[in-house]
């Protein structure tokens, strides 16, 4: 008899199972030495390989594949709708391996967990159904997947996978065990059914590439931040350092030889990077062959594989396997959003996975500031669980607030290992000199200033909302037709055009000319602009706002290079917190205009996110209760894709504008999208449509009764809102 496994493609469970004990040999032979396991929790591992599908021989499952594959249906003695993994426990041989007591437990729930659909076991169903589908066909399974099988029906084993038994951190060492190698597990099972391996380029060391790609850059070597990150790369690293001292190499230096996640706030910052770091003009860390397209660097986040589609040449197949290998977290250095690798503080339902890899891996974390105070208590949790588990951390970031890294230090108390801390700051270059203007950006003295700039040098314009941006380009149009407005709310075919437009306008040094954007240029993007003029907004804001001018401090500061707005300020109260935003005001005019020091805009953060000072604010209680939320949180609640949720703008939905209602590519990829008989020209017939949707809030009261439902095509809709190439949604 023939068991199936899966169906699209077809596949046994001998051929399955064989597939995890090849990738099995691979994490063993990598990270034997690496992660906290005895040689007997390999074993366990392996027995739970070799039994995970088992419970897919019951005759019920069997039919289901068969019926998929227009093949004759079998003979059920039972009909039960039993879960696989609850019938895979009940058939491991526990004397054959010498299991009993703790390592039952531990093995039992691996195994009943691999699929986490929140169900309770119902011993009497599992009972007939391993009684009368499976047992009778013992020897078929011996000989078919060479494994033996329980011939006793022990229902003693099925008390380990009651949910109130489930092993929890109370359980001290046990928890530990159960997570790696549950999360070991699933990377294992996940990676088979994609087909993809579980870990790629592994041979290469990324600290030597980016080395050789400092000497081959940078006359003088190595700077002082470089070195410091080379130099420990076996501690945890903290690092504070000015935009343009290279902290991207500065990380990827830190990595060296071990698997690294690179996470940044922004999904056009983390473009950027990707590409960088796989050019082979620049970084280069790439590794290619014709079956696996690029192995060494992936990129993840939520439309990554769009990306793919736009900037890769390679065949369909080719692209969606570049994108699996990332998933599955194969790749050597992945470039990715937090959401992707860091939600497991939340224990949602798999967390283990996540867990399992980071032990084995490096972790960056670019820009900590950029997140709401949730989201970084969040990531002060996630730094807590790597050291425990065995992990290494980096923050690197432009502005600290000082109590985040008081935190970070109450909260792992005892780390495996130490932090290595410091501040690399250089006076030598003075980049900045800011004018403060008692004037609204929109006011007609700001407008006129930066028409007169843009005609001769490259200006950018910063408003903290896009309702602001527009009302700044619009303003300046009327007298410059030389500006480009970029903001969240363009297409994703437009949004596309415009970045790519202002990273070449950014590399052409002669052209002047004006951008107005909004926050979304902070973080991570590597542009240039001799000019800037600003909306006042949090102190970390503006600074990371100033690093988009005179970028490597090259240029003349004579003269103001920044004017920071200060009245009719947009956004404060929804943007940016109100009392971090009066705070930071108070701060910047005490210090006043003129050149401005690096050293002196870390101590004006310093003095603005003081813990003391912020003490009953809400931005702090929102950090600290969110820092006690998940240190007390319960597990196994929430699923999956609730984690990323938390980690995204849930009331974000893709809306097409009107305008584009009868556009006929839309109306061809939809037809296209009804007639495709596979996922991958599903998945292609949507893509295109979704290039003209924008993001729009569900909620807003702004879009109330303007957004009707796309016909059949799930969470997209139009909305019945004014559209423009030059200004987006209206």
């Amino acid at each position: 008899m023939i068991y199936y496994a899966k169906s699209d493609p077809v596949e046994t469970i001998k051929e399955h199972t064989d597939q995890l004990l090849i990738r099995y040999e691979t994490l063993k032979s990598l990270y034997k030495h690496v992660l906290p396991l005895s040689e007997r929790d390999w074993e366990i591992l392996k027995i739970a390989v070799e039994y995970h599908d088992v419970g897919k021989t019951d005759i019920v499952f069997q039919n289901k594949i068969r019926k998929k594959l227009n093949k004759p249906l079998l003979e059920a003695k039972a009909n039960y709708q039993v879960e696989h993994n609850f019938l895979s426990v009940i058939a491991i041989p526990f004397q054959d391996f010498a299991i009993s007591g703790e390592e039952g437990r531990l093995l039992s729930q691996v195994i009943a967990f691999h699929h986490e659909r929140g169900s309770e076991p119902k011993f009497s169903e599992i009972e007939k159904n391993y009684k009368l589908n499976i047992l009778p066909y013992r020897d078929v399974i011996k000989k078919e997947l060479h494994i033996v099988i329980d011939e006793k029906i022990r229902l003693s084993k099925l008390y380990f996978i009651k949910h109130q038994k489930r092993i929890l951190p109370i359980d001290g060492i046990l928890f530990k065990r159960y997570v790696l190698l549950k999360g070991l597990l699933h990377r294992l099972d996940h990676a088979a059914s994609a087909h993809v391996p579980i870990e790629l380029a592994n041979e290469m060391d990324i600290g030597v590439y980016v080395q050789s790609f400092i000497q081959k850059t940078f006359p003088l070597g190595i700077n002082e931040l470089q070195k410091f990150t080379k130099d420990h790369q076996k501690e945890h690293v903290v690092v504070i350092a000015q935009t343009g001292m290279g902290k991207t190499e500065a990380g990827l230096l830190w990595l060296g030889n071990r698997k690294g996640f690179f996470t940044l706030p922004l999904r056009v910052s983390i473009n950027s990077m990707y590409q960088r770091i796989v050019d082979s003009t620049k970084i280069a860390i790439s590794k290619r062959n014709e079956e696996y397209g690029e192995m060494a660097t992936g990129l993840l986040h939520s439309t990554s594989l769009d990306y793919l589609y736009d900037q890769e040449e390679a065949n369909d197949q080719v692209l969606e396997k570049v994108h699996s290998q990332s998933k599955e977290f194969a790749n050597k250095l992945i470039i990715t959003t937090i959401d992707q690798i860091l939600k497991f503080p939340f224990y949602y339902l798999g967390f283990e996975k996540e867990i399992a890899t980071v032990a084995t891996a490096k972790v960056i974390v670019d820009e900590l500031q950029a997140y709401n105070p949730r989201i970084a208590a969040m990531l002060i949790r996630a730094m807590v669980i790597i050291d425990q588990f065995g992990g290494s951390f980096m923050i690197m970031t432009a502005t600290l607030p000082d109590f985040y890294f008081k935190a970070l230090q109450r909260e792992m108390k005892d780390p495996r290992t130490p932090i290595a801390y410091k501040s690399f700051i250089d006076d030598s270059k003075k980049r900045h000199n800011i004018k403060i203007e008692d004037l609204s950006i929109i006011d007609s003295t700001i407008i006129d200033k930066a028409v007169k700039e843009g005609e001769v040098r490259k200006v950018i314009i910063i408003c903290n909302t896009i309702k602001r941006a527009r009302e700044v380009y619009q303003s300046i149009f009327e007298k410059n037709k030389n500006v480009c407005l970029l903001h969240s709310k363009f297409t994703k075919k437009d949004r596309n055009k415009l970045e790519d437009n202002l990273l070449l306008f950014a590399e052409n040094h002669n052209t002047p000319g004006i951008w107005i954007t909004t926050q979304i240029v902070e973080a991570s993007l590597d542009i240039d602009f001799d000019f800037l003029i600003t909306e006042m907004s949090s102190l970390d804001s503006q600074f990371q706002r100033y690093g988009r001018c005179n970028r490597k401090g090259k240029k003349s500061i004579s003269e103001p290079n920044i004017l920071v707005c200060m009245k009719d300020v947009s956004g404060i109260g929804n943007v940016y917190y109100d009392e971090i935003y009066s705070r930071s005001c108070t701060i910047l005019n005490q210090q006043g205009e003129g050149v401005i020091l690096e050293s002196t805009k870390q101590m004006m953060i310093y003095e603005l996110y003081n813990e003391e000072s912020l003490s009953g604010t809400k931005f702090k209680k929102e950090f600290d209760d969110t820092l006690k939320q998940l240190r007390d949180r319960p597990l196994y609640e929430i699923r999956k894709s609730k984690a990323q949720d938390l980690l995204r703008d849930i009331q974000q939905v893709q809306a097409i504008p009107i305008r584009y209602k009868d556009c006929a590519d839309i109306k061809d990829a939809f037809i296209k999208w009804q007639q495709a008989s596979t996922k991958t020209e599903k998945r292609k017939a949507r893509y295109i449509i979704e290039q003209f949707t924008v993001p729009v809030n569900l909620y807003s009261k702004k879009n109330r009764g303007l957004l009707s439902d796309f016909p059949l095509i799930k969470g997209l809709y139009y909305i019945d809102r004014e559209y423009s190439e030059q200004i987006g949604l209206v």
